[in-house]
């Protein structure tokens, strides 16, 4: 059975005809280019070849309630029940865009991860799920019978806890900029560039990268991790250790509220792309360094997820069902 399925983003609204496991069509477009998102839908309905699949899942960033979402990062309201009419479809399921990503965990293959230490997983043991791209995405894989229940969540905006003196100055600069600094505001792109301005005031350095760039360059957190691989800007590198550091405390945080046996997985469209610098040990050292639960955190496994289709993956799961 061909479905449609969505995973859709403050950056991207991806959309994909799956059958079965296999991706027949896939198309991305810019979020900002649409001001509502029944234009961004239409105009994949416009591109796919043949007819409209009549089972559609479109996993959204921000909290479904019933049928209706509104997205985080993005002023878009989606109301399932209008779509579904506008288009003729048989049915139409709204879920938050990391329930999407936990689901496609389900269905991923052994080469589509990279281990970051930790032992064996335990089989059917609980698992947790987190990423940054534009925001902070979580979800948990509860183990039931027959598999997983996933419960979603939005942990991503949960307060952020600074760990050393260093941290502590971090929040007190991004306490003058926002009334609430929860951990999204440093685990995402945005988050980059706002440890990186930390930083950079923190040197009392006139030297930024950006001023030597084109005023062209709109991805100023793309900007810093191209910097920090190719080693040519010692500040950027500076910003994108830090940042490995906080995302594995908290991917270690996560661990232990959920006790997440099964392990903890790293998706989003960031880690991927920082996966030297993610793999050097700062990241895994701050997962496990957790006082008295070390011992504990020394066993769960975390990976990073190489599939860039791991929403949707997850979304075409839920339209089939």
């Amino acid at each position: 059975m061909k479905v449609i399925a969505g995973d859709i983003g403050g950056t991207n609204a991806r959309f994909a005809i799956i059958e079965g496991d296999k991706i027949l069509f896939e198309k991305h477009y810019p979020s900002r280019d649409f001001n509502k998102f029944e234009n961004v839908f239409a105009a994949f309905v416009k591109d796919m070849p043949g007819q409209i699949p009549q089972y559609a899942c479109l996993a959204v960033a921000g909290v479904v309630e019933g049928s209706r979402v509104e997205a985080t990062n993005i002023p878009w309201i989606i109301d399932g029940h209008d779509l579904k009419k506008r288009f003729g479809l048989e049915a139409l399921y709204l879920i938050n865009d990391f329930e999407a990503a936990a689901w496609g965990i389900t269905v991923l293959h052994k080469d589509q991860l990279v281990k970051i230490g930790g032992g064996k997983p335990m089989p059917n043991g609980p698992k947790a799920i987190l990423g940054a791209g534009t925001g902070l995405g979580q979800a948990i894989l509860a183990p039931r019978n027959k598999g997983y229940r996933v419960l979603p969540s939005e942990g991503g905006h949960v307060d952020f806890a600074p760990r050393n003196e260093e941290e502590m100055r971090l929040l007190r600069y991004l306490m003058k900029k926002f009334l609430h600094v929860s951990v999204e505001r440093i685990l995402s792109g945005p988050g980059l560039v706002n440890i990186y301005k930390f930083l950079l005031e923190e040197q009392n350095s006139k030297e930024s990268v950006f001023s030597r760039q084109s005023v062209k360059e709109k991805d100023q957190a793309a900007l810093i991790t191209r910097h920090a691989l190719q080693g040519t800007d010692e500040l950027c590198r500076q910003v994108v250790r830090m940042f490995c550091s906080i995302y594995g405390a908290e991917a270690g945080n996560l661990a232990l509220k959920c006790l997440t046996t099964g392990g903890v997985y790293i998706a989003g469209g960031i880690a991927l792309k920082i996966l030297p610098i993610l793999s050097e040990g700062g990241f895994r050292q701050a997962f496990e360094a957790k006082g008295r639960m070390e011992k504990v955190l020394k066993h769960i496994p975390t990976y990073v997820v190489t599939s860039p289709q791991l929403g949707l993956l997850g979304a075409a799961l839920i339209a089939r069902q």
